[in-house]
């Protein structure tokens, strides 16, 4: 069903291997219902990998926690709520994923975060289900796009940030060119316009 995603992966053979951290009790999470149900992922050992389509009922999921965990701290929660409504249409996301260069990180062997290139010039989302900070996940994630856009032969890299994820896109060099307005669902919501020169 989704070969065309296949077409689009990067190669196996830069999947990265990561260190392991202090192993962990799975993280439990409260669904909203069963929909934003996550998988059961200790934060163990972790790797980097292409999109596989076991992962594609699980991303939604991620990122609707994520935004509803993180963006809790910097959004309201009507804010919240329409940008988590992005993914709200699956099949729409799942279509989305299927552009450019979307990689996983997978934990305990399930997908505990994901990140997508596109176009090559662009970080177009990157997101850690909740508990799963602090462990490098996201750097390992940008670092992993940083080399796909290189390849690519981008010069400058490009990211629309969240205020959620502003602090982290500064400390992996990304500055910002100031705050724009985006509207979700009706609802305005502030992020940031980052570049980072790759050369």
């Amino acid at each position: 069903m989704f070969d065309w995603l296949r077409r689009k992966r990067p190669p196996r053979h830069r999947s990265v291997p990561v260190a392991e951290p202090e192993p962990a009790a799975p993280i439990p999470v409260a669904p909203v219902d069963d929909t934003d149900r996550l998988p059961d992922i200790g934060a163990g050992p972790f790797m980097i990998r292409p999109l596989e389509d076991s992962d594609l009922p699980w991303l939604p999921r991620i990122f609707r926690a994520a935004i509803k965990g993180q963006g809790a701290d910097f959004y309201t929660s009507a804010q919240c709520d329409a940008w988590a409504a992005t993914a709200e249409d699956e099949a729409q996301f799942v279509a989305r994923l299927g552009e450019g260069v979307t990689i996983v990180a997978e934990l305990d062997g399930k997908p505990g975060a994901f990140a997508q290139l596109y176009p090559d010039d662009t970080i177009e989302m990157l997101y850690v289900a909740p508990g799963l900070g602090g462990y490098g996940i996201a750097t390992l994630l940008c670092q992993y796009l940083e080399d796909e856009a290189r390849i690519a032969g981008t010069a400058t890299l490009h990211t629309a940030a969240s205020l959620v994820a502003k602090k982290f896109f500064e400390s992996m060099g990304f500055r910002s060119e100031g705050e724009e307005s985006v509207e979700r669902h009706g609802v305005a919501l502030t992020r940031h316009k980052m570049v980072k020169a790759l050369r």
